[in-house]
């Protein structure tokens, strides 16, 4: 093990990059691909919560309400996820439209909560309500590149 901590601080510390500035002729001459794709993996140890409020909301009320994701353990991964910036969309070609591109896998390793919430304050109290909870193991395959194309109307 010590041997593979040396040779991956030695490596680390022999790579090399840097950054230049190109002049405009340099710039005009690059091409490149638009979008992002990402991939990421989530893990949730024991007691992680997720609480989530929405500060520009007009309540009837003045009660503060939160959505908690409550006791959340286990894994997610999204493999291929893309974000896009497309401006020939709609029927004369002449909108600009952000396409999300669906991941081509989704992977769920044990993920489960004991509880999705909603009510006044972060954490789950006797006032909050119960809305459903969650408990999802495996894989979820999307090979057909589902495309959601999100626009602004008149």
């Amino acid at each position: 093990m010590k041997k593979y901590s040396f040779l991956m601080l030695f490596y680390a510390l022999c790579a090399h990059s840097e950054m230049a500035l190109l002049d405009d002729e340099a710039l005009s001459d690059q091409t490149g691909q638009t979008g992002i794709t990402l991939s990421a993996r989530a893990e949730f140890g024991t007691g992680t919560r997720i609480s989530y409020n929405n500060t520009d909301a007009s309540y009837v009320d003045p009660t503060e309400y939160w959505l908690v994701v409550d006791e959340l353990t286990g894994a997610i991964e999204i493999k291929g996820l893309k974000l896009d910036l497309i401006n020939d969309f709609g029927p004369t070609q002449n909108k600009s439209a952000l396409q999300w591109t669906m991941p081509e896998e989704v992977i769920f390793d044990e993920l489960k909560t004991e509880g999705i919430y909603v009510g006044p304050g972060r954490t789950v109290g006797a006032s909050h309500q119960f809305i459903m909870g969650i408990e999802m193991d495996g894989e979820l395959s999307m090979p057909a590149q589902t495309k959601i194309n999100i626009f602004p109307v008149n």
